[in-house]
């Protein structure tokens, strides 16, 4: 291994809205237009001061939002602005060759504990759900109360059992915060379930504190595969609107740039219903749309296709992919993910910059096609208490990287087929050899990390068969399997593009949520908007009074 830079977090400024960034060393240098998010992760370029005067840090930004590099000073005053996060050279002490601590004991699951016995019987790959609701209930007592000061430890104990049941949001949610506390063993937890998620960019910076060069070789052979993958995209550009226009009658179009944590941005074209004073109409439903592969926000704006959600009486906020639309960047299916969760921290001061109330009034919904579905059911999975107003899958992709998990199903090879992407890679329509590799060895390094750190087994030994059934990176079906809200799948029954199979896989998998599944017969992805099944599975599924048909 080699020494990595200093991790600096920024934990002042949260009264302005972040830090103030200049160009410069000099306090005097031109001050940039936006600040530096309070909570975002800088890796130092160098640190420097005149004498006497506090110290300057000239950074590049991880995470957060905000300028990618600039000059910040470290405090005012005798107040800190930003503290030091990590060195890599300190994280690397008492690190063994695999990455993880040497002396951590994390939770011991065989010291007669009846709680831990009960969570680490509901961990094994034979539980059943008596296990987990005995385990659940004996945690949500020892947190009740004034028992919250109980050992910190147990946030990881929970954390994992969410994990074992696909609840990923609480999950994550648990072992960031036992992560926070440092918690022994939790940095390897949660650097194992960053990976799981493709939260790439999170987990390269945990790896690198944690001096796991190996993890960071297996982010990196994943994006390289990924990278390989633009066969799946067919972008197609369109101007950035500044102006708020009437696209269609009664319907307000405002564009949106949503910054991600590098210089790349993320188009969202909101198209919001009026009512006849002007108003929008904030008591109907808003769905956070991610588009098909062959589609951009620009698609919606046609009568024929906004048509659909005129009648199901929602607005839309369709947000477009790197290279697609208004969004800079270039197409990358390593961030899908990523970006989705960009969209969703960034909205909230999107709407407020726009005058826009925020949580929206009329409840948030989902809705994901094709590609799109892949950003839709990781947000379903580790978001869902945020779309209060459902999910809707459209010509969804299934897919899961579990132990024993079925391959994809696949269309007919055929000419048309190969002109979108299904003989290019030379295996699959939907992936590739390379990736699925990629996808593996990721699942062993985060199960090795399980296993080092003491928190799951009796031994390191077998520890990493024992968490295998949970520990790997999830595809749809693995993440929409958490999602406990409503949820509409449409699929055209004889899809030549995507088989049906896709869709009834989804909803096999969704065992907690309130599903629908409408497969519109003698339809294909190309036909299916156009069918009875689909429009009036779709209104039905808002319960809302249509608004009046568009007149052009």
């Amino acid at each position: 291994m080699v020494d990595g830079p200093v991790i600096w977090e920024v934990v002042g400024g949260a009264e302005k809205g972040g830090i103030l960034v200049r160009e410069g060393r000099e306090l005097t240098s031109a001050e940039l237009a936006e600040r530096l998010s309070v909570g975002a992760l800088v890796e130092q370029l160098s640190l420097e001061g005149p004498q006497g005067a506090a110290e300057r840090l000239h950074y590049r930004r991880l995470t957060g939002f905000g300028p990618i590099s600039g000059w910040v000073s470290l405090k005012v005053k005798d107040k800190p602005l930003l503290t030091v996060k990590s060195k890599a050279n300190e994280a690397k002490e008492g690190l063994s060759a695999s990455g993880t601590s040497e002396t951590s004991k994390g939770i011991d699951v065989g010291n007669g504990s009846d709680l831990l016995a009960k969570v680490s019987a509901a961990l094994k790959v034979n539980a059943d759900l008596d296990a987990a609701n005995a385990a659940f209930g004996a945690l949500a007592q020892a947190f009740d109360g004034e028992k919250k000061s109980l050992d910190s430890k147990l946030l990881l104990a929970r954390g994992l059992l969410y994990w074992r049941w696909s609840r990923l949001d609480r999950a994550l949610k648990d072992l960031t915060e036992a992560n926070r506390q440092k918690v022994e063993g939790a940095p390897q937890a949660l650097l194992a379930m960053r990976l799981c998620l493709s939260q790439f960019p999170d987990a390269q910076i945990l790896a690198i504190e944690l001096g796991d060069t190996e993890a960071v070789n297996h982010i990196d052979r994943w994006a390289v595969a990924a990278q390989k993958m633009s066969n799946l995209f067919f972008p197609s550009l369109v101007n950035f609107e500044p102006r708020e226009l009437e696209v269609l009658p009664g319907v307000l179009q405002r564009d949106v740039l949503i910054p991600t944590f590098e210089d790349a941005k993320l188009g969202v074209r909101l198209l919001l219903f009026r009512d006849s004073n002007g108003q929008i109409m904030t008591d109907r439903p808003l769905v956070l749309c991610f588009h098909g592969e062959d589609e951009s926000v620009e698609s919606f704006c046609r009568p024929e296709v906004f048509e659909t959600w005129r009648a199901a009486g929602v607005s839309i906020a369709v947000a477009s992919f790197r290279g697609y639309g208004f969004s800079t960047g270039t197409t990358s299916h390593g961030l899908l993910r990523v970006d989705g969760d960009a969209v969703c921290n960034e909205l909230p001061r999107a709407f407020a910059g726009l005058g826009l109330p925020w949580p929206w009034p009329g409840q948030l919904a989902l809705y994901g096609n094709s590609l799109g579905s892949r950003v839709a059911c990781y947000l379903a999975g580790i978001r869902g208490e945020l779309f209060d107003g459902g999910v809707v899958l459209e010509t969804a992709w299934c897919g899961s990287y579990a132990p024993g998990a079925r391959p994809l199903p696949e269309p007919p090879r055929h000419m048309a087929l190969a002109a979108m992407g299904s003989n290019s890679m030379g295996d699959s329509r939907f992936g590739s050899q390379e990736l699925n590799i990629a996808a593996g060895g990721l699942g062993r390094r985060a199960r090795t990390l399980l296993a080092n750190s003491g928190l799951v087994g009796t031994s390191a030994a077998t520890a990493a068969a024992q968490c295998a059934h949970f520990c790997y990176p999830r595809g749809n079906e693995d993440l929409i399997r958490g999602f406990s809200g409503r949820l509409l799948i449409l699929h055209g029954e004889v899809d030549h593009v995507v088989p049906s199979e896709h869709a009834r896989r989804l909803c096999d998998s969704a065992e907690a949520a309130t599903r629908r599944l409408v497969l519109a017969k003698g339809k294909r992805q190309d036909s299916l908007r156009g069918s009875k099944e689909y429009q009036e599975a779709l209104t039905t599924f808002f319960h809302t009074v249509p608004i009046a048909a568009l007149k052009t």
